[in-house]
């Protein structure tokens, strides 16, 4: 069963959801970071497949889903803060590792940069690694604060991908309670894009020197992630073109199986 709980953090308290394995734990313990504009719920379907040997802890990010209010225009820096203040708290000093999906990848990078040696490995999906044109293009609208109105139309956007174009796969009540997750942060609903669109990763992901994954799926950031690897000096690219969609929901066995396995390996 899937129990929930706070942590104090630097910008407030952190909303956050563990799985533990239904014997005693024989691996690190495993954070999962979500993306942009959602929570921990993203990662509901996938923990079950994540949590055989270890904990699984999905928290919020800071004005994200039970987590308090941030502002407006946050960095991923302060995510990783916020995150690690988590760790320190239900992991305390023992080594853990991290997995990110979108936006998520990018805190979890920043996570081991700042606190090198307690982060173990990564596990990178799907990197939002774009080259500092593309950065800049998206950054002004990708960004930008939900105009909310009296009327519905400020919505419809949110709408339109989340429930209008679902996936017959994650079926109307995963599809709208995520829906719903993303309107948590009222005005701050895209604060977490800001901060993806405005992260350095040229200056960023070369610093990595922990072990990393970098699985890529069939997407439509299948070419930055390809970029993400050749930017992570100790990445190993997997590439799962058949996971074509929902990598975190129907392609959760599979994507959960690639990251389980890195992480049991070994180290080298």
């Amino acid at each position: 069963m899937i129990i929930k709980g706070y942590s104090d953090g630097p910008f407030g308290q952190i909303h956050w959801r563990m799985l533990e394995p239904e014997q005693t734990p024989t691996q690190p313990d495993l954070y999962c970071l979500h993306p942009a504009p959602f929570s921990g719920l993203a990662y509901r379907s996938i923990m079950p497949f994540l949590a055989r040997d270890r904990r699984v802890i999905a928290p919020d990010f800071p004005g994200h889903g039970g987590s308090d209010s941030f502002k407006p225009e946050p960095s991923i820096g302060e995510y990783a803060r916020a995150m690690i203040a988590v760790v320190e708290d239900l992991s305390l000093e023992a080594p853990v590792d991290v997995t990110g999906f979108h936006t998520g990848n990018l805190v979890a990078v920043e996570m081991a940069l700042e606190n090198v040696g307690h982060i173990r490995k990564m596990a990178l999906v799907d990197v939002p690694a774009f080259d500092p044109e593309t950065r800049a293009k998206f950054l002004p609208t990708a960004g930008k604060p939900l105009n909310i109105t009296p009327d519905l139309s400020c919505l419809e956007k949110a709408w339109d991908m989340g429930m209008t174009k679902r996936l017959e796969s994650q079926g109307p009540d995963r599809s709208f309670e995520m829906f719903v997750e993303q309107l948590r942060h009222g005005t701050g609903m895209n604060a977490a894009f800001h901060a993806a669109f405005s992260y350095d990763v040229e200056d960023r992901l070369p610093a990595v020197t922990c072990p990393s994954l970098i699985l890529a799926s069939q997407s439509g950031l299948l070419e930055a992630t390809r970029r993400a690897a050749g930017l992570v000096p100790t990445a190993r690219l997997v590439e799962r073109l058949d996971i074509k969609r929902a990598v975190l929901d129907e392609a959760a066995e599979q994507t959960a199986a690639e990251i389980v396995r890195f992480l049991d390996e070994a180290d080298r």
